[in-house]
């Protein structure tokens, strides 16, 4: 179970051979592409999604026993909680798995030891924007307003302190959906909507209501 996406692709084939019934129910973050999902709260979660070639029977209990071994084999050695497996599903040719982490560290720990490669990054932090703005200065980033992408003034983001901000560091882009509607991003991130966004290599800001 080193490689959770690579076993997860064998796995999907012989479940398919093996003709057994089975489907598992759903989840808010299923969709048609992996991403890192961050509630109102804070809390981080992620969706990881692999096609495969859709059959009129297969096994979601199976599927789901092999990702609850791999969230138990991790937690072992990062403490209970670490990373939950919120629910798995099987349906339209995706198989969507849903992830909640206590940490900004176990989500990175957890993707990178299991090959989650479409979330994986370097760090990742959801903090009061107000606690990283200093910050954020002190490096130059400029921000952009995500309702219509032009440069956001001092004056609109002081305002804004209260808000959370989503510190990302990552080797390759990934897709972040927030659960409040954007309101500034670092001008190297990319607006896809009006909750979500896909980061660049290096360091993101991400500030949401």
């Amino acid at each position: 179970m080193k490689k959770m996406k690579g076993v997860l692709v064998a796995f999907l084939a012989a479940v398919m051979l093996t003709g057994c019934l089975g489907r598992s129910g759903g989840s808010a973050l299923n969709g048609e592409s992996s991403r890192i999902y961050v509630t109102g709260e804070g809390t981080l979660q992620t969706s990881t999604v692999e096609a495969y070639a859709e059959q009129d029977y297969y096994r979601a209990d199976e599927l789901k026993a092999y990702l609850e071994e791999a969230v138990s084999k991790y937690n072992e050695t990062h403490g209970q909680g670490a990373v939950t497996l919120e629910s798995c599903n099987l349906e339209k040719g995706n198989a969507t798995m849903v992830f909640r982490y206590g940490s900004g560290n176990d989500l990175a720990g957890f993707a990178s030891e299991y090959e989650d490669k479409e979330n994986q990054v370097d760090s990742i932090a959801v903090t009061p924007f107000s606690q990283v703005m200093g910050q954020s200065e002190s490096e130059g980033v400029a921000f952009i307003k995500a309702s219509d992408g032009k440069p956001a003034e001092k004056k609109a983001l002081s305002s804004r302190g209260d808000c959370f901000a989503v510190v990302l560091k990552a080797k390759q882009p990934v897709t972040v959906q927030t659960q409040g509607r954007l309101l500034f991003v670092s001008d190297n991130v990319v607006i896809k909507d009006r909750y979500t966004v896909q980061t660049a290599e290096g360091k993101n800001y991400i500030i949401f209501k």
